[in-house]
């Protein structure tokens, strides 16, 4: 074996022992909505605190618990400042991200900032839309839709 074809066959096995595969990820997160709107003169302010769970359609996750937390300003032409944090998961393993309000109707978008446990060391990216709170259930909730890509490490 010539010594290039040894320094290929061992970038191949090191690379796929410590990969970190990028996977899309594709969650619905269900809450009941926990909402404060304070109008103002030319603007509003919004807060909310949101506790539910989210259920996994694709990706390396399993359902687990969310909480949701943000705030900010909006403006009647659609500028904002809303922004925030969720959190996924319980006990030592879950992870964060942290998401901005779309502008003038958009998507929000979002990313990991932090892991713990399993999902240390976890990035990923995306966009999530809000839907309109489900009316038919006992209690009214609303379902946010987030798809992305996620790379969780492995060792």
């Amino acid at each position: 074996m010539t010594p290039r074809f040894c320094a290929s066959a061992a970038l191949l096995v090191m690379a796929s022992s410590g990969a970190n595969a990028q996977e899309r990820l594709e969650i619905n997160n269900i809450y009941p909505l926990n909402q404060e709107l304070f109008q103002l003169s030319t603007k509003a302010y919004l807060f909310q605190d949101n506790v539910g769970f989210y259920e996994v359609i694709e990706g390396p996750l399993e359902e687990g618990p969310a909480r949701c937390i943000g705030g900010g300003f909006s403006e009647r032409d659609g500028v904002n400042s809303i922004e925030g944090i969720c959190i996924f998961g319980d006990g030592e393993h879950t992870f964060t991200i942290s998401w901005k309000a779309g502008e003038q109707g958009a998507a929000n978008t979002w990313n990991v900032v932090a892991g713990t446990g399993r999902f240390a060391g976890m990035t990923g990216e995306g966009i999530a839309t809000t839907g309109v709170s489900i009316l038919y259930e006992a209690m009214p909730r609303r379902k946010s839709h987030i798809v992305g890509t996620v790379t969780l490490k492995t060792d």
